[in-house]
């Protein structure tokens, strides 16, 4: 079972994580109403601390630390296979942007790729690149 793996990783390398389910999202704010359960959390190891910060629908149920870091691993392994695609965005753009519609979902998608590459950064510093990279290539995905 992947969470057990996951787990045991957190365990061995003395990675705690403390969840916070979050309220609704204020109207005006960045991001829009969307129906899901946001979550702060708190990841800590050897005296460091940093907050990532996930959404999950509410019909999943209970988030657990193993679920928070594998969607953490999610994200790396997306944000590294569509790095060439962000780099040419602009020239993606105007290849779609006759497309009914197409040019705003492409700069929102665009804006949730920063989002998750920024948070991504954060949490690879947080680790360090080698505690990073074991756990990208234990659980990551080939890109």
């Amino acid at each position: 079972m992947q969470s057990t793996s996951i787990q045991t990783f957190m365990n061995h390398y003395g990675i705690s994580m403390q969840l916070r389910k979050l309220g609704p999202v204020k109207p005006g704010r960045v991001y829009p109403r969307t129906g899901l359960d946001r979550y702060r959390c708190q990841i800590s190891r050897l005296g460091k601390e940093i907050d990532v910060f996930v959404a999950v629908p509410p019909e999943d149920g209970a988030v657990t630390p193993s679920d928070v870091m594998f969607m953490l691993i999610l994200d790396a392994s997306g944000c590294e296979m569509f790095k060439e695609y962000y780099a040419r965005q602009d020239e993606l753009k105007q290849i779609f942007s006759s497309s009914d519609g197409v040019s705003n979902r492409l700069d929102q998608f665009w804006l949730e790729y920063r989002s998750r590459r920024r948070q991504t950064q954060k949490f690879r510093t947080f680790l360090g690149e080698n505690l990073f990279k074991k756990l990208i290539d234990r659980f990551g995905f080939n890109n």
